[in-house]
């Protein structure tokens, strides 16, 4: 079983990824996302999984409040959605199989 937490630290020092409605959106559409995570209170949550979905991008559906995703990510502030661009050398991509 993966960490969650430990896998959003991680890839978030050794990935690549983009943070935020808009940023999220664009790289999803531009194709460019590999993972996209999506708080509970997303205020967009349908059309971003929608989007993903159509793209066959994974989604991970965080059980949590972006003011709770945010620190799990190691963040200092709320995040709503995030997309992976680049995993790294984490095991970030292994958690959608899970959920």
């Amino acid at each position: 079983m993966v960490d969650i937490e430990r896998a959003f630290k991680s890839v978030m020092k050794k990935g690549k990824v983009t943070i935020g409605l808009k940023k999220t959106k664009k790289m999803i559409i531009d194709g460019k996302a590999k993972m996209v995570v999506v708080a509970k209170n997303c205020p967009e949550r349908e059309e971003i999984k929608n989007l993903a979905k159509e793209r066959n991008i994974p989604i991970f559906e965080f059980p949590g409040k972006g003011v709770e995703l945010g620190p799990a990510c190691g963040k200092p502030f709320a995040i709503s959605t995030f997309a992976v661009l680049d995993e790294g050398k984490t095991d970030i991509l292994s958690i959608v199989g899970e959920s």
